[in-house]
């Protein structure tokens, strides 16, 4: 309905990007721990007591499709449109689907957090109940981590998502914390890398060492994202996070140490560092690929670089899951593999401005941005082109082989060690 380019409503589209907040800004204090969170230890050995046990993947998503999917995500994350006869705003990527399936999609934004939705959660998969969601979607993590070992999210048929095995990007098909995505499928994913304000920033801003550098950068204007900045740190000091030890953590650790010292950050960030760039309160900062692809290229901030670092970017996704007691697995394996059908997926890019999980989004946004062309909707398309040729949003696999996942712990035990490291630091600041 209405003007549009792809799946969106451009009229509506234009409004929203005038008013986005970046969807990783919700994200607050990811690297709270179980005691942070009040809950019993997560990894434990009788955990798998609660969860799905000897589930028969086959026979749970055999049969017909129930007719409704109760689907869990996070906030400005999927395409919108408004209708311009009723002014109705709707998501049309949903609403093609429930018209092909006569499924009945209840959608809600209701994750604000990792650790608090979780926790949410947790006391219902712990007693074995229905958590009334069908689907959910979780950054890789302790979260994520917690959920398959202790079986409180189902497996997946994976003879049953042919978009999937016909569409997804390598790394999509194989993440290291789910081998073979056999309980998860990516929704999006993006890296972590440094933002410049090039308004007050002379010095080439290129490495970590430069984030704790006086002589490039003043004084209260670095900020730096509590979830992540351990694993950044270690990256970009040749750790590899996925493989580290508490020896590394405590390297990275006395880096971090090192540079609160210099007087050169302004906060640890635990959510939403972008006012204080826009503000030009930051000089530099930690920063996820999707917001400065936003801020730079549509938002009116060209001053805002993304710099992927000498050393590395972290690399993480979202991730949706079926939970375990779930009631409709059939229609929610359904709508998961229905967003890796290549056009869905990219009315969902051009709107989220994050890394896709499918291969064929670059060409279909390039395409898109001819029609807008054609249509002689030349700033519009001019973005679009920007957005498509971003390396940051779709990365070549030599920028891909330089980055790596955050570390996955394997106990309660490795991640309390790790807290007691790394929390006091910006707790301290």
């Amino acid at each position: 309905m209405g003007t549009s380019v792809g799946g969106s409503d451009l009229g509506f589209l234009r409004e929203a990007l005038r008013h986005r907040l970046t969807r990783r800004g919700f994200l607050r204090a990811a690297g709270v721990g179980a005691a942070g969170l009040g809950l019993p230890p997560l990894l434990a050995a009788c955990a798998r007591e609660t969860g799905t046990g000897g589930v028969d993947v086959h026979e749970l998503f055999s049969g017909p499709p129930e007719g409704q999917v109760n689907f869990a995500n996070w906030p400005i994350y999927i395409d919108k449109a408004k209708d311009p006869e009723t002014g109705e705003r709707y998501v049309p990527t949903l609403r093609k689907f429930e018209e092909e399936t006569g499924i009945t999609v209840i959608y809600k934004e209701v994750i604000q957090d990792n650790p608090s939705f979780f926790g949410k959660l947790q006391p219902q998969l712990q007693a074995g109940q229905p958590t009334g969601w069908d689907i959910i979607v979780i950054s890789n993590g302790w979260e994520l981590t917690a959920l398959v070992k202790n079986g409180w999210v189902y497996p997946l048929d994976t003879t049953k998502r042919p978009n999937f095995d016909a569409h997804a990007n390598d790394w999509a098909k194989d993440p290291p914390f789910d081998p073979g995505a056999k309980h998860s499928m990516v929704w999006q994913s993006g890296l972590t890398g440094i933002a410049v304000n090039r308004d007050l920033v002379d010095a080439p801003i290129t490495k970590l060492d430069d984030l704790a550098d006086p002589n490039k950068l003043p004084p209260g204007s670095v900020g730096m994202l509590v979830s992540e900045m351990a694993d950044f740190v270690m990256w970009n000091l040749g750790i590899d996070p996925e493989t580290s030890t508490p020896d590394d953590w405590r390297v990275a650790a006395d880096w971090l140490l090192k540079q609160r010292e210099t007087g050169l950050v302004r906060q640890y960030y635990e959510q939403n560092y972008v006012d204080d760039l826009t503000n030009g309160n930051l000089a530099a900062c930690m920063a996820w690929s999707g917001d400065i692809l936003y801020y730079h290229t549509w938002g009116g901030y060209p001053n805002l670089e993304f710099v992927f670092p000498e050393g590395g970017c972290l690399f993480w996704t979202d991730n949706m899951m079926i939970p375990a007691g779930a009631e409709h697995p059939v229609a929610a394996l359904m709508l998961m593999d229905f967003y890796y059908r290549p056009r869905i997926a990219t009315d969902v890019a051009e709107w989220v401005l994050y890394m896709s999980p499918v291969k064929e989004v670059q060409d279909l946004m390039l395409e898109d941005a001819r029609k807008a062309e054609e249509k002689g909707w030349k700033g519009y398309a001019r973005k679009l082109y920007e957005t498509a040729n971003s390396e940051y949003l779709f990365p070549t696999e030599e920028l891909l082989a330089r980055t790596r996942f955050g570390r996955t712990f394997e106990s309660d035990e490795e991640k309390a060690e790790w807290d007691s490291i790394f929390e006091p630091i910006s707790e301290q600041a």
